[in-house]
């Protein structure tokens, strides 16, 4: 038995890949990944006057500033994260320590590198 188009009906119906790439054109590379930059701050931070709190667990100091391209994110022990409009890239350069750095495999072993993975969760360290 077969199909109109003289197939077997058992075998599957390989489908056309298609591919990125344009015809005559060479292929698009893939857009670098943006680079991270993750500073541990002890003090608390008053941007613009206010001094900020975690809206989870209530601290108000020892925090992890992580710059993602111009983004400023806030990241507490608790594992609270949040973008924060009033920190630029100026203020963690301004938080930036002397010292070696450490280039993680990713963002889970970054967090817990660095004791902001929830383990030191309601405590202040340093």
């Amino acid at each position: 038995m077969t199909t109109p188009d003289d197939r077997d009906p058992h075998t599957p119906r390989q489908t056309p890949r298609f591919s990125h790439y344009r015809f005559g054109r060479a292929p698009e590379p893939a857009p670098e990944p943006p680079v991270v930059l993750a500073i541990p701050h002890p003090a608390p931070l008053t941007p613009r006057g206010t001094l900020i709190t975690c809206p989870t667990c209530g601290a108000e100091r020892d925090w992890l500033l992580i710059q993602i391209g111009a983004d400023v994110f806030v990241r507490c022990r608790c594992t609270m994260e949040w973008k924060e409009r009033d920190l630029d890239a100026e203020d963690v350069a301004g938080a930036r320590q002397p010292g070696p750095e450490t280039e993680w495999a990713s963002m889970e072993e970054m967090y817990r590198g660095l004791g902001f993975d929830g383990l030191f969760a309601y405590t202040y360290v340093g």
